[in-house]
Order: structure tokens, then C-alpha cells, then sequence
């Protein structure tokens, strides 16, 4: 019903529910202001904490900054954006049930037959659905797919006649067979003994349920798998299967390496380091093997991002105002909603590309000068841990590293400056005495230690993330072996020949003219579609505002405006050198400095001209309205064609089904 209404009134599924659960956060969360809790709460956390400037320092050098200190003020609006956000990106993510228990073969050719055993024998479609069997039950290859599965059907058990063949299917997704039949029993021939069935479904005729069905024969009786596991979770099965029920784009490889890990099992492959697919495997562990648990790391990840900017912003530009821009275009972004909702590693990746660089911008403020080494030092040390962390996800942390790098040699190259600048005093006061003292034992103290932060430790992290995995055959955890896995990703990736429709060049990822087609589904007139790309809104100024930027950086000398340039290149440019087959979802990484780079952007508009507020405050108001409207083309929503054709689709190139 209400379900129903939301479609008619916003051509939107999910819409109603989703403004009312918005609403009642929001009022509870506003009460709670009142009550004056994120102030107790902002001041029990500043209790005690700060950072100290220790000493003076005169005029041309630079003098350490603290961070800009939060109030209650901050405490609620970033509660609120979080909050209505994670509303969004937890509705509908998947469902909590899954069929998980699995029979597979023990050699080729082995069949067995379903008796129904209700009264009408009618069906009109037979389900299957497949994930990954025992692959340590082989003494190679992978136990996986419904490859080479016959199926026919019979009345008397003598005479069968052919109902289909399942020839390949792909790591948790239906495979559904359509027709009309009427058959007491149901043989299912499987022709490879590296075939694996979770389950299996006869939907009744004209019913939205599955008949009652047992096992009739086996061929194999001594096979160890039962095939009473096809038809031990027939309540598990789904009745209208969309992307809530099966595994979607690449999540047949994440979820698949995830359930390995899980599992303690040999793994089938790797294409990228095992930290982000751990962090899945963690959550099948703790919740169950089902789509909301696949999922809901990625989303919690691209959750916790909105505090993560709301911090940088606030260290960057001082002001609630400009923190509350900022992480509202993150959350009203449409691929860290998209990609924050697959069970993919770019939510784990970008949060810690995001995390390493904060903490740097947060160390290049200070001055060993004026503050202690040692409360420098420790900024480095959690960059380096989450860099660390970021590469064991993805390599793209490497990037972000070089990135890393440049920022913090500038930062060294001005303690240098302002060392050199101290010993052409003639008369040198006692901060000068102090800097000429201090630099040599402090450059060299900090460039050793960044040896421990920014190579040993990353190192020893990105071994450590394969300690649990089983990647080699009748082989344990060894540095060789991460070594040898570490080869072979690299080969992969250096002579990957493939192609793919929605693949995508990076300056279209600019423009945001391409998206990824990710998943699409039509259920009684109902389109669920989802595709990967960003707010045009904030992609199109977020771009300009990097070029403003880069003109703010050579023009005025502006050292946050630069700071930002070189964070989003060293995302961008090495896609730039990339001749394999790349996506727009590449770009994802680059979007967080896109967006520091517009609110830096609207910080210098204000200054200049305050006026512009009312503009500033109207164009993030089209932000959230943007992102409300392509909610169903982002997030699944069911919808209508007419609205995704009518509405939605701005460009040719922009794909939705």
C-alpha cells in the first residue's frame, strides 16, 4: 500500500518510507539538542585535549595550528547528516536470508531425483541457486556453479522426458528455468563433478510458493553430500528475486573470495590484497552468509566517511558552515551511496585514503618548532597506519601515498626554509636561535621515523592481512607466498586485455558522462535499476572548483588550496597512464578532494563577497533535490520507465535499462 502510494506520488518505491524514518530522526535528534546533549558531549570530549602551541613565534614563520574546536552546534549537524544518511544507505541494502547449506557431486555424471509430494504436481518455474562448495574436496580445480546440470521430468519413474539444461551460472546468482510441467518426480543429472546446488525450488503453478518436495533416488548414496541439502531451505528461497536475494556485478568475485575466507577454504583467486574482502568475511561470520551481511561493511564504511569529512572540513576551514557544505555533498554524492551499497572494496579503500590523508594535512599545520616532536610524530604515525591499511584494500592506496609524500616533503621543505631564514639573522631572536638548533635533530629524527611509519609498518600490514587466507593449495600463510600472490596480481593487472561495455576513459569520469550499468530488474512494470556515478552537480563545479584551486595555490601562494590539488591528482593522474579496461567507479577515490576543492571554493566566494551564502545555500539545496530524484536509478528503488526516461536520463550516454 504505502509502497504503492510512493510510487504514484514521487515514482519512487521507497520514498514515503523513507522521508518518514528522515523525519522522526530528525525530530528526535533536534530533541536531544534541546536537551543540550551534543554540547555535554562536545565539551566532555574537549576536556583535557588540545594541542598546545608551546612557544612564540614571530611574524614569517609558521606557527602550529590547533584544530578548530567542535561545539554542540557541530556535534548535531554532523549526527543529523550521518544519521539521514545511513537511513538511505541501510534501506533495502539486502536480505537477511540465503540458502547456505550445499550439496555437491563426488563425481562426474551423478544424479538424483525430487518426488513432489503435495497434491498438484504443476510448476512453472524451476530455481536454482549456487554459491561455492567445498574446494579443499578437490584435489584441483574449484567446487563451484551449476555448470552441466540436466533436468527432466517423469510421472512414473521410468519415462522422463527433457525439461532443460543449466549449462553456467555465476557465484550466487538464481538460475531460473520457465515453463508449464507436471511431473510427480524431477531428476537432476549433473554432468560435473565440480558443480555445487544450495538450492533448489518447483514454484507451483500460478503460485507465488515452491511445492513440497523429498528425495526420491540417488545415484551415489555414499557421496558425503546428502542431496537433501538442494531442499533443506526452501523457505530461504526467494519468490521475486532482485538484487535484495543474489549477489550483483562484481560481488561474484568479492563475496565469493569473502566466503573462502570465511570458510578457511582454498581460494580460487586474488586480484587485489584481502584486507577489504577480510572485512566481508567478518561480517558472514558474525551475521550469517546472506546479502546484508556481503553488504553492510562497505556501507558502514562509506557511513563513517561523513564524520571523517566533516572532521577534514573542519581542520581545513575552521567553520561549521563550510563542514556541514562539505559533508553534506559527500552524502548526497551518487557513487559513494552506489558504491557504498555493493559488496565491493572501494568503501574500505576510499575511507582510508581519505583517513591518511587527513592525518597528514593535520601534521603539515604543525611545527616541530613550536610543539613538541614527539605530538608531530604521532600524526605521522596514524597516517602511516592507515596508508598501511588503505594498500592491504586496494593499490590504489599507493596513489594516495605519493600523494602523501608530497605533501609532507613541501611541509619538511618549509621547516628547511625557515631554517635557513634563521641563520642569515644577523641577530637572531630566541625563536630563531631555537629553530637553528632544532632543525637538523628534528629533520633527521622525523625522516627516520618515517621510515618506521610510511614502509615497515605499511609493509608488515599488508602481510599481516593474508595471515587467515588459504591462497595457495596445500600451502599456509608465508611472505613468500604473499610475495608470489603479490606477482601475480601485478601480471594480472599489467596484461589485462578485456573490454566491457560501460568501461570508461577518466576524463569521462569528469565530465560524468559514463556510468556503470551495475544491475536491472522489471517486475510487474516495477523497474529496479542501479548504476554507478556521480552528483552532476557537485562533479561538474567540484571539477572547476579544482582548477579555482590550483589558481588560488599559484596566484595567492594558498597552501590548504594546493594541498587539495595534489590530493585529488594523485588520485587521478596514474588513470591517466592506465591502457587496461578502467570504470568511472575509479574515480571514487578522487571525490572526497573534488569536494574539498568546491567547498574551498565556497569559502573564498564568501570571503570575497558575502552575499553569495544565499547562492552557496540554494545550490547544496539542489544537491540533496538531485540526489533525492536519482535515488531510483542509485539505490534500486523500484520505479517506472517513463520516469527513468523522462526524468533521469539527461544524456544518451547515461544508461539505466
Amino acid at each position: 500500500m504505502i509502497r504503492s502510494l510512493s510510487l504514484a506520488l514521487f515514482a519512487d518505491q521507497e520514498l514515503l518510507y523513507l522521508l518518514f524514518l528522515s523525519a522522526l530522526a530528525a525530530i528526535v535528534l533536534i530533541f536531544l539538542a534541546r536537551k543540550g546533549l551534543f554540547d555535554a558531549v562536545m565539551e566532555r570530549l574537549h576536556r583535557n585535549k588540545g594541542e598546545e602551541v608551546e612557544t612564540e613565534v614571530p611574524s614569517g614563520y609558521q606557527k602550529s595550528c590547533r584544530p578548530g574546536r567542535w561545539n554542540g552546534c557541530d556535534g548535531m549537524a554532523v549526527t543529523l547528516i550521518t544519521v539521514l544518511y545511513a537511513i538511505v544507505s541501510l534501506w533495502q541494502l539486502g536480505s537477511f536470508s540465503f540458502p547456505v547449506t550445499r550439496w555437491q557431486p563426488a563425481s562426474d555424471d551423478e544424479f538424483f531425483v525430487l518426488e513432489i509430494t503435495g497434491e498438484s504436481t504443476a510448476f512453472d518455474q524451476v530455481l536454482l541457486i549456487s554459491t561455492e562448495g567445498d574446494n579443499n574436496a578437490l584435489d584441483s580445480g574449484y567446487q563451484i556453479g551449476l555448470d552441466g546440470i540436466e533436468i527432466s521430468g517423469s510421472n512414473d519413474g521410468e519415462n522422463w522426458e527433457w525439461i532443460g539444461e543449466i549449462e553456467d551460472s555465476s557465484y550466487g546468482q538464481y538460475k531460473i528455468l520457465h515453463g508449464s510441467w507436471n511431473y510427480r518426480y524431477v531428476a537432476f543429472t549433473v554432468r560435473n563433478e565440480r558443480a555445487v546446488i544450495n538450492e533448489i525450488g518447483l514454484k507451483g503453478a500460478g503460485l507465488d510458493e515452491v511445492l513440497p518436495v523429498r528425495v526420491k533416488w540417488t545415484s551415489n548414496p555414499d557421496n558425503p553430500y546428502d542431496p537433501q541439502l538442494t531442499i533443506d531451505e526452501q523457505q530461504k528461497l526467494a519468490a521475486d528475486v532482485t538484487y535484495m536475494d543474489e549477489t550483483y556485478f562484481d560481488e561474484i568475485y568479492h563475496v565469493r573470495n569473502a566466503q573462502e575466507i570465511a570458510e578457511g577454504q582454498f581460494m580460487y583467486a586474488s586480484v587485489h590484497p584481502l584486507l577489504g574482502t577480510q572485512i566481508i568475511a567478518a561480517m558472514i561470520r558474525l551475521l550469517g552468509n546472506h546479502p546484508f551481511a556481503w553488504r553492510i561493511g562497505g556501507a558502514l564504511f562509506g557511513i563513517a566517511m561523513l564524520p571523517l569529512m566533516y572532521y577534514a572540513c573542519k581542520l581545513l576551514f575552521e567553520k561549521t558552515e563550510y563542514a556541514v557544505a562539505g559533508t553534506l555533498l559527500l552524502a548526497c554524492d551518487f557513487m559513494h551511496l552506489t558504491t557504498s551499497r555493493i559488496a565491493t572494496l572501494e568503501p574500505f579503500s576510499v575511507f582510508f585514503i581519505l583517513l591518511m590523508t587527513v592525518f597528514m594535512l593535520r601534521y603539515t599545520q604543525l611545527s616541530f618548532y613550536d610543539t613538541p616532536l614527539n605530538k608531530t610524530l604521532k600524526w605521522l604515525f596514524l597516517s602511516g597506519v592507515a596508508m598501511g591499511l588503505g594498500i592491504a584494500v586496494k593499490w590504489t592506496g599507493v596513489y594516495a601515498a605519493v600523494g602523501l609524500a608530497v605533501l609532507f616533503f613541501i611541509s619538511l621543505g618549509r621547516r628547511w626554509q625557515e631554517y635557513r631564514r634563521a641563520r642569515r639573522q644577523p641577530q637572531p631572536n630566541e625563536f630563531e636561535k631555537r629553530v637553528v638548533a632544532i632543525f637538523p635533530q628534528a629533520a633527521l629524527k622525523t625522516l627516520l621515523w618515517c621510515c618506521l611509519f610510511f614502509i615497515v609498518l605499511p609493509l608488515i600490514i599488508y602481510f599481516a592481512a593474508y595471515l587467515p587466507c588459504h591462497i595457495f593449495r596445500d600451502e599456509g600463510w608465508s611472505v613468500a607466498g604473499v610475495i608470489r600472490q603479490t606477482l601475480s596480481m601485478y601480471d594480472y593487472h599489467a596484461h589485462l586485455q578485456a573490454t566491457h561495455p560501460f568501461q570508461s576513459t577518466w576524463w569521462q569520469w569528469i565530465l560524468d558522462i559514463r556510468p556503470i550499468w551495475y544491475y536491472h530488474q522489471v517486475q510487474d512494470g516495477i523497474v529496479l535499476t542501479i548504476s554507478a556515478f556521480g552528483n552532476p552537480l557537485i562533479w561538474w563545479t567540484g571539477f572547476l572548483s579544482v582548477i579555482g584551486c590550483a589558481g588560488l595555490a599559484i596566484s595567492r601562494r594558498n597552501r590548504t588550496a594546493l594541498q587539495i590539488v595534489i590530493a585529488y591528482l594523485a588520485q587521478l593522474v596514474p588513470w591517466m597512464l592506465v591502457s587496461r579496461c578502467v570504470f568511472i567507479y575509479h574515480y571514487y577515490p578522487s571525490v572526497p578532494f573534488l569536494i574539498l576543492a568546491l567547498v574551498m571554493m565556497m569559502k573564498t566566494l564568501v570571503e570575497w563577497k558575502p552575499a553569495m551564502k544565499k547562492r552557496i545555500a540554494v545550490f547544496l539545496a539542489a544537491c540533496v533535490v538531485v540526489f533525492v530524484l536519482f535515488l531510483p536509478a542509485t539505490a534500486g528503488f523500484g520505479t517506472t520507465q517513463a520516469y527513468i526516461d523522462g526524468v533521469l536520463r539527461w544524456f544518451g550516454s547515461w544508461y539505466f535499462g
